[in-house]
């Protein structure tokens, strides 16, 4: 049950981005064009690195966690992504040990042109978990989906909602699906602040901010 309420909502999610982008393109067939979207506003299809730290407030766990993040986005054609993550989670001491995880993935990013309200994307890609808690350690590959739309909020500010979706077979539970909206803001033609809220089916809630750098 779970798993399908899981899928329906990433095929939700995928329907809206998609009516979205077609609504668009009729709306240019009907009306003047609207006002071109400078392309190096937000981060779809621009060449930047990225760090993170965020606070993970665990739904499960008397203890909260931090995590830190690394990213990386190279355009490979207009309107592809080629997106590298890394990401490790670590617990704070619960009766003398330390749970972590470790998360390595790459995604395809597709997404529509600009448009004055901004560019729908959809994402698929491989990744692989690696996690330690009471002592135990378990790996898995991961199966990775999601979908999102980047709204141009003002010339230097960009908010994305987006919904992702995580299949690891090799652990006991499967199915990930995390939701939130991520910003950000250029401070100069390089330099950008980041942040995001995120929350996962297990009811972890997560606080990120951190920078990017485009190049």
């Amino acid at each position: 049950m779970k798993q399908k309420i899981i899928l329906k909502f990433l095929v939700l999610a995928g329907v809206t981005s998609l009516g979205l982008t077609a609504a668009a393109r009729a709306d240019t067939t009907t009306a003047a064009p609207p006002a071109t979207v400078a392309t190096d506003n937000g981060l779809l299809g621009q060449t930047y690195a990225g760090l993170s730290y965020s606070y993970v407030h665990l739904g499960t766990s008397p203890v909260s966690a931090d995590r830190y993040s690394f990213e990386y986005n190279q355009p490979l054609s207009a309107g592809f992504d080629a997106v590298f993550n890394y990401d490790r989670t670590q617990d704070g001491l619960l009766a003398g040990d330390r749970g972590y995880a470790q998360n390595l993935d790459a995604v395809l990013r597709a997404f529509s042109p600009s448009y004055s309200w901004g560019k729908p994307y959809l994402e698929a890609g491989l990744g692989y978990d690696r996690n330690k808690y009471a002592g135990a350690k378990d790996d898995s590959l991961a199966l990775i989906g999601g979908a999102g739309v980047e709204f141009q909020v003002t010339n230097a500010l960009t908010l994305t909602p987006f919904v992702r979706y995580e299949r690891t077979n090799g652990f006991a539970d499967k199915n990930t699906a995390t939701y939130g909206v991520k910003a950000n803001y250029w401070l100069t033609r390089q330099w950008a602040l980041s942040s995001a809220i995120t929350r996962d089916d297990a009811q972890n809630m997560s606080y990120k901010i951190g920078f990017n750098a485009r190049f």
